[in-house]
């Protein structure tokens, strides 16, 4: 966890710690896309409504997020918008 931790801030990424409440409200199945302008990050709202402000804010410096009720495939289906959507590259 350090050695990956360390290699992710010298990269220059940006790391958003999650609750462990938060990953059960699907705040970690979040899939970035690339959108016409910024980068796009797609979640369901049951995840988004889990975040906090500051959370929030880091992710609009970097993303814009997009969510949208996805509660029938969090209930019925045991993922949320990550599981929804290929990753083709």
């Amino acid at each position: 966890r350090e050695f990956l931790t360390a290699e992710l801030i010298e990269s220059g990424k940006t790391i958003i710690p999650l609750s462990e409440e938060q990953l059960h409200q699907f705040a970690g199945n979040m899939l970035v896309l690339q959108g016409p302008d910024r980068p796009l990050l797609v979640m369901s709202t049951t995840a988004y409504n889990s975040l906090d402000k500051q959370q929030l804010k880091q992710i609009k410096e970097h993303t814009k997020p997009i969510h949208s009720s996805l509660d029938t495939i969090e209930r019925c289906g045991g993922g949320s918008a990550r599981c929804m959507m290929a990753e083709v590259f």
